[in-house]
């Protein structure tokens, strides 16, 4: 089973193209399980997951309980053929250390 692979934010702004603009109101609006509403993440850090889908694990700014965020790029061909090239090279630089 593949696991996910961490990222960095500029990994987020190549896969997500034009919608990286978007990415704030994604922060803003994430469900807090513990507050059972929505909330802001914060202290977030990315991670590519099989389907090449973005996900954001950091906290609820309002109680500092655990947040996922998933961001799909399968939908969009371009996102998704980038996501999975960063995940390429990622894979083989972490092997060749």
């Amino acid at each position: 089973m593949e696991k996910e692979i961490e990222i960095e934010d500029y990994d987020i702004e190549i896969i997500m193209l034009e919608q990286y603009k978007h990415l704030n109101i994604i922060l803003e609006n994430s469900y807090c399980t513990a507050c059972k509403k929505m909330a802001t993440i914060t202290n977030y850090k990315p991670y590519l997951n099989k389907l090449n889908d973005i996900i954001l694990k950091g906290f609820c700014l309002k109680c500092g309980g655990q947040v996922n965020r998933y961001i799909e790029t399968g939908e969009n061909i371009q996102s998704a053929a980038v996501a999975e090239h960063i995940k390429n090279v990622l894979k083989i630089s972490k092997n060749k250390r």
